[in-house]
C-alpha cells in the first residue's frame, strides 16, 4: 500500500472540516450527525473516523483551525508593519475584509450555531476563552506600545479599548446578518480609528 503523504492527510482533514462546517451552518450542532458529514464530504464512515472520532472532536478541530488562522494573520501583520499602529491597522483591515467575502454569512451563521453548545460544554468554552485571551493580549499590547509612542490618546485604557474592539467586531458580525443597511463595517472601522487618534492627530484634522 502506498504511503500517504502529510499533505494528503492535511487536505483530507481540511475537506472534512469544511463539510462539518457546512452541516453546522445548515442544521445546527445538535441536529447535525456524523452521517450528515459523511454525505456532505462524500466520504465513508471509515474515512471520517480515521481523522475524527466524534462530532465534538470535529468542533474542537474547527475551533483550533480558526484560532490558527487568527494567529497567522497577526504574525503576518507584525512582520509587514513598521510599528504598533500600522500593525493594528493591518489587523483591522484584514478583520473587516471578512465582511466583504462571499463566505461571510455562512461562517457567521456557523459561529452563532456553535455558541449554545460552547456555553454548555466546559472544554469548548475553555478553548474559546483561550482564543479570546490571546486576541485581547495581542491588541492590548499593541495599543499600549502605540500609546507609549504617542500614537494613541493618553486617556485611553488599552485593556478596555481592546475589549471594546472585540465586542464591536463580534457584535457587528451578528447584527449585520439581520440588517446590513444599519451595520456598515467600513463606517464603523473609520469611527473606531478616529476615536483612538492622539491629540496631535486631532489637531491636524481640525487644521
Amino acid at each position: 500500500m502506498p504511503k500517504v503523504s502529510e499533505a494528503y492527510r492535511e487536505a483530507r482533514r481540511t475537506g472534512i472540516l469544511h463539510a462539518a462546517w457546512a452541516c453546522l451552518a445548515r442544521k445546527g450542532y445538535h441536529q447535525t450527525t456524523m452521517q450528515d458529514v459523511c454525505e456532505e464530504s462524500g466520504l465513508s464512515y471509515g474515512a471520517i473516523y480515521h481523522y475524527f472520532s466524534s462530532k465534538e472532536e470535529l468542533l474542537h478541530a474547527i475551533f483550533e483551525r480558526t484560532s490558527q488562522m487568527g494567529r497567522e494573520m497577526v504574525e503576518r501583520a507584525r512582520a509587514e508593519a513598521s510599528g504598533p499602529k500600522s500593525t493594528l491597522e493591518a489587523i483591522g483591515e484584514a478583520t473587516f475584509a471578512h465582511f466583504d467575502e462571499p463566505t461571510f454569512e455562512f461562517v457567521t451563521r456557523t459561529d452563532v450555531e456553535i455558541w449554545p453548545e460552547m456555553l454548555r460544554n466546559t472544554a469548548l468554552r475553555e478553548r474559546f476563552r483561550a482564543g479570546l485571551r490571546y486576541w485581547h493580549e495581542v491588541v492590548t499590547e499593541l495599543l499600549t506600545e502605540a500609546q507609549q509612542r504617542g500614537e494613541l490618546r493618553q486617556d485611553v485604557d488599552p485593556r478596555a479599548a481592546a475589549a471594546l474592539d472585540m465586542c464591536v467586531v463580534e457584535g457587528l458580525r451578528r447584527y449585520r446578518l439581520i440588517d446590513p443597511d444599519i451595520f456598515e463595517p467600513e463606517r464603523i472601522r473609520l469611527l473606531l480609528s478616529r476615536l483612538s487618534q492622539n491629540e496631535s492627530s486631532d489637531d491636524a484634522v481640525k487644521d
